[in-house]
C-alpha cells in the first residue's frame, strides 16, 4: 500500500478511536473555554456588524444548493477524513475536543460564524503579506480568530489586549508602543508583526507548533511545568492534562477554526458583508489632533475612525513629537488634503496655550471652524468642460481632477464625477445635477460656450439674472488684506462674506493653496 495512503488511513482510524473513547463532542472543553466564548459573544455589539448583509443562497457561493435553513452536519469519518487531508506545517487531528468546537462555529454559533468568515475579508490580507514576509505558516491567521474574535478593541479579564492578545510586558518585548495615549497591541498591522515573531520565538524553543501556541496562550513556564508533570512528553495531546483549563481549548479551537475557513459551504454557512471601506488610505500627522476634528472637517463618523485606527486610545493622535499614521476611507483622505492647514489651525486654538515666561494662561486667538464637506455625483452631459463644471460648483479644476483621479481634461458624457462642497450650501449645488445648459450658463460667472454665444440674448433672463447683471455692471471695491502668521487662504476668505477660495485665487493670480506669505498684500473684491 503506498505510504502517503496508509498514513492517511491511520490518522483516520486514530482520530476515530480517540472520539469513541471520548464518547462524543467533549462539552466540558467549552465551559473551560470562558475567555474564547466572551470574545465570540461580544462580535454582536460591535457597530459595524450590526447591519451585516447575508450572502446565502446566492448561486455563486451556495455551490451545493442547500435550503436557507439547511445546518448540514457529517459524521465523525468524515470530519476526520477532511482534517486529516489538510496540507499545513501544524499537526492537525480530530478528536472529541475538536469536534466540540467544530460544533460550536458550524452549527450553534453559525450567525456568529458568518460574520467572522466577512470581517476575515478585510484582515486576512494584510495578516498573509505579514506572515509570508516573516516566513511564517499561513495558518496561523486562524490564531487571531481564537483569540479575539478578529476585534481590534478585545481586552481579556487578564488585561491581554488587541487582536492577538498580547499581555503589557511581552507587547512592549516586541517592540509595540504602550502608554497613555497609544496602545499598539490594538493596531492590526503591527500586533500581526509580533505575533508572528512571538510564534516563531516559541517555535524555536519547543519545537512542535501545537506546543508553541499552548505556550503563546499560558506561557512558556506553564507549558515546561505541563511538559515535566507529564514525565517529559513533547507533544500537545500527551501533556493535555496539565495544561491551565482555558489552554486546552486553545489547540482544539485553533483546528476547529481551520476547519470552518476550509469547509464553511459545505455546512451552508457563508461570508456576511461587514460595513468597513474597501479602500483606505494612510496619512502622516505631525501635530496634536483629535478624532472629533477630523470628524467634523472630513465627515466620516467617529465609530468609524475610532475602528481603523484603534491603537489611539484617548481619540487623539498625540504627534507633538513623533509622527503618526492616520488611516482614512479615501474619500475621507482627499478632504483632509485639502483643509489639512485650516484643520491644524483649529485644532491649535481649542488648546489653552501657557507663557513660559510668566506660567500664566494665555487666551487663545479664534479661529473658526473649517466648513464641514458633503461629496455630491455630476454627470457630465453633452457640451460640458472640465473648468465650465469647476466653476458651476465653485471649486478648482486642479481638485476636481484629484478627486477624480483624472490626468487629463477629456471627459465622457455619462461619467460620473465626484465633486465636494460645503454641507450649508450642499441641497443648491445638488440641483445642478438636473439643470438643463442653458440654466447652468445663467448661474456661471464666466462660461461662454461657443454655440451659445448668438443666441445669448433671446435666453428669457430671470429677475435673479437681472440683478447679477446690475451688480456686475457696477465697477467693484477693491480692498487690500496684508496676510498675518497663521493666515490661509481659507481663513482668508471667512473675513469676507460671499468670498470665496477660487476667487482670491483667481484676483491675486495664486496657484496653490499655499502660495501666500506673511506681509503679503491680498486683493479683495468687495460683494457688499
Amino acid at each position: 500500500m503506498n505510504k502517503l495512503i496508509f498514513t492517511f488511513l491511520a490518522s483516520v482510524f486514530i482520530a476515530m478511536q480517540a472520539i469513541a473513547q471520548g464518547n462524543g463532542a467533549d462539552e466540558n472543553v467549552l465551559k473551560e473555554s470562558k475567555v474564547m466564548m466572551g470574545n465570540f459573544d461580544s462580535l454582536v455589539h460591535l457597530w459595524y456588524m450590526k447591519n451585516t448583509i447575508k450572502n446565502r443562497n446566492s448561486s455563486y457561493v451556495n455551490t451545493f444548493g442547500f435550503k436557507p435553513d439547511d445546518v448540514p452536519q457529517y459524521s465523525d469519518s468524515v470530519y476526520a477524513k477532511r482534517i486529516a487531508s489538510l496540507s499545513s506545517p501544524f499537526p492537525y487531528t480530530y478528536n472529541a475536543q475538536v469536534k466540540a468546537f467544530i460544533d460550536l462555529y458550524l452549527v450553534r454559533r453559525r450567525d456568529l460564524s458568518e460574520k467572522i468568515l466577512g470581517l476575515s475579508e478585510y484582515y486576512f490580507p494584510m495578516y498573509e503579506e505579514i506572515l509570508a514576509a516573516n516566513d511564517m505558516p499561513q495558518e496561523l491567521k486562524f490564531l487571531s480568530v481564537v483569540e479575539s474574535a478578529l476585534i481590534p478593541q478585545a481586552v481579556s479579564p487578564a488585561a491581554a489586549v488587541g487582536p492577538w492578545q498580547f499581555m503589557y510586558s511581552t507587547g512592549r518585548m516586541y517592540g509595540m508602543t504602550i502608554n497613555s495615549y497609544v496602545d499598539e497591541r490594538r493596531d492590526p498591522q503591527k500586533s500581526t508583526l509580533a505575533a508572528a515573531q512571538y510564534v516563531k520565538d516559541l517555535y524555536n524553543a519547543f519545537g512542535d507548533w501545537f506546543l508553541a501556541l499552548a505556550a503563546y496562550n499560558c506561557g512558556p513556564g506553564n507549558v515546561n511545568k505541563a511538559i515535566r508533570r507529564s514525565g517529559g512528553k513533547k507533544t500537545f495531546w500527551e501533556i493535555y492534562n496539565y495544561l491551565p483549563a482555558e489552554t486546552r481549548g486553545y489547540v482544539p479551537a485553533f483546528i476547529a477554526v481551520t476547519y470552518l475557513f476550509q469547509y464553511h459551504k459545505e455546512h451552508n454557512l457563508y461570508p456576511q458583508s461587514v460595513n468597513l471601506p474597501t479602500l483606505v488610505d494612510t496619512i502622516l500627522v505631525n501635530q496634536d489632533l483629535d478624532f472629533s476634528t477630523i470628524s467634523m472637517v472630513t465627515g466620516a463618523p467617529m465609530e468609524l475612525i475610532r475602528y481603523l485606527n484603534p491603537h489611539y486610545i484617548k481619540d487623539k493622535i498625540p504627534a507633538r513629537s513623533n509622527n503618526y499614521i492616520l488611516k482614512l476611507p479615501v474619500k475621507y483622505t482627499s478632504i483632509f488634503a485639502q483643509y489639512q492647514d485650516s484643520i491644524y489651525r483649529y485644532q491649535a486654538s481649542t488648546y489653552i496655550k501657557h507663557t513660559p515666561e510668566t506660567t500664566r494662561v494665555a487666551t487663545p486667538t479664534y479661529v473658526a471652524p473649517p466648513p464641514k464637506i458633503g461629496g455630491l455625483y455630476y454627470t457630465v452631459k453633452s457640451g460640458d468642460n472640465l473648468p465650465s463644471i469647476a466653476d458651476w460648483f465653485d471649486v478648482s479644476v486642479y481638485n476636481l481632477m484629484r478627486w477624480n483621479n483624472m490626468r487629463n481634461y477629456k471627459l465622457l458624457i455619462g461619467k460620473r464625477l465626484a465633486v465636494y462642497v460645503p454641507m450649508e450650501k450642499y441641497n443648491y449645488y445638488l440641483k445642478i445635477n438636473n439643470m438643463t445648459l442653458a440654466q447652468k450658463i445663467r448661474i456661471s460667472d464666466s462660461y461662454v460656450a461657443p454655440a451659445q454665444v448668438e443666441n445669448k440674448t433671446t435666453i428669457a433672463k430671470t429677475p435673479q439674472q437681472e440683478n447679477k447683471i446690475q451688480t456686475q455692471e457696477k465697477a467693484p471695491q477693491i480692498k487690500v488684506y496684508v496676510v498675518q502668521k497663521g493666515d490661509t487662504l481659507w481663513s482668508i476668505a471667512q473675513k469676507y462674506p460671499g468670498v470665496s477660495i477660487e476667487e482670491i485665487k483667481q484676483w491675486n493670480n495664486l496657484k496653490g493653496g499655499r502660495s501666500i506669505w506673511v506681509g503679503q498684500k491680498i486683493k479683495i473684491q468687495s460683494k457688499g
